[in-house]
């Protein structure tokens, strides 16, 4: 704070500007009465961690540190977490004596352990050394690898209309995310070169 006590000095010394008692209101006005979509303030947050992770601009073109990262990889863990426990609950109540039933009662457990296996990367990310930053990395291949396999078995049980729509979906949501993980341990491995 000492190397600013000039700037210190001038922002105390400014006088403070009145405001009209109308300034609140107006700005208020000028406002749009309602928010916009949810579904396009979702897909322009989705577009925006896009961006931050695939194209560094300015300081982030250095990389992340791993504490970011391994963020990343807790949020993800945590929302798979989220999704097998409203899976668990969901199908509990549901028994069938189809072999459709059995794979897709398989799930919420495949859920959760893509959470217990991201939530381990993120901590392994935060071990110093390349060793966390390979072993993150692959282990994000491997996550990949089975949500892919997952998705072509599941295609052998599902036979209802438009179901290989629903599955590419899934196993190309589950694959950006995997590729959004492996593209900031790349920026990791940036960072320390």
């Amino acid at each position: 704070m000492d190397n600013h006590q000039d700037i210190i000095d001038r922002i105390k010394a400014t006088p403070a500007i009145q405001l009209p008692e109308s300034f609140t209101d107006n700005v208020m006005r000028r406002l749009p009465d309602r928010y916009p979509d949810i579904l396009l303030a979702a897909a322009s947050y989705i577009y925006q961690l896009y961006n931050l992770a695939l194209e560094p601009d300015g300081d982030r073109a250095i990389g992340l540190t791993r504490r970011e990262c391994s963020f990343y990889f807790f949020i993800t863990g945590f929302f798979y977490l989220i999704i097998g426990a409203i899976l668990t609950i969901g199908l509990q109540g549901i028994s069938s004596g189809m072999a459709a039933m059995e794979w897709i009662q398989l799930q919420p457990h495949l859920t959760i352990g893509a959470a217990i296996w991201l939530l381990a990367l993120g901590v392994v990310l935060m071990m110093d050394g390349s060793a966390g930053i390979k072993a993150a990395r692959y282990g994000t291949l491997i996550y990949v690898f089975f949500a892919v396999v997952n998705g072509i078995f599941m295609r052998n049980y599902l036979q209802v209309p438009f179901a290989g729509v629903l599955i590419i979906g899934f196993v190309a949501a589950s694959s950006l995310m995997g590729v959004m993980l492996a593209q900031a341990v790349k920026k990791v491995e940036m960072r320390l070169v």
